[in-house]
């Protein structure tokens, strides 16, 4: 037989019929735009982004981002009244997920919109140009 995996899918933070929070440990990035590999067509995932205090980061907050519901590898996560995330680079944060009825398999933080997360890609594969992906969405068509 043959085995298939997700993409990013070998573990996951499952909620099951709970509602599941993860606080990550305190992180740097350089980036600008949050993605997560998730799969909760029957709940929701929302992200929040706290401080070196724990304080929540305006307008980075539960209230404002939008609830998502899908299976895919590639979501970007939004805030209303944050165009992204630039000015939190290079500072430290902890993102906190909240998840209701899903799995949260990975997160990351791209340098643009197209989600490239410029982490390995195995051998490849349609849209990818070498075993790094530097492409993002592009690589994906289907999430488009």
């Amino acid at each position: 037989g043959l085995a298939m995996l997700r993409r990013d899918g070998f573990a996951s933070m499952k909620s099951g019929t709970r509602h599941g929070v993860l606080t990550t440990r305190p992180v740097t990035f350089q980036g600008s735009h949050l993605f997560v590999n998730a799969a909760c067509t029957e709940g929701n995932l929302r992200v929040e982004i706290l401080d070196e205090e724990g304080e929540i980061i305006a307008p980075f907050s539960l209230d404002h981002c939008p609830a998502i519901s899908a299976d895919q590898t590639l979501l970007p996560i939004q805030w209303e009244g944050g165009e992204d995330l630039s000015q939190l680079a290079g500072k430290t944060v902890r993102f906190r997920f909240h998840l209701d009825g899903g799995d949260l398999y990975s997160f990351w933080v791209s340098p643009d919109a197209s989600g490239a997360s410029g982490g390995y890609v195995a051998g490849g594969g349609p849209g990818f140009t070498g075993h790094r992906d530097t492409v993002g969405s592009a690589g994906y068509p289907a999430a488009n």
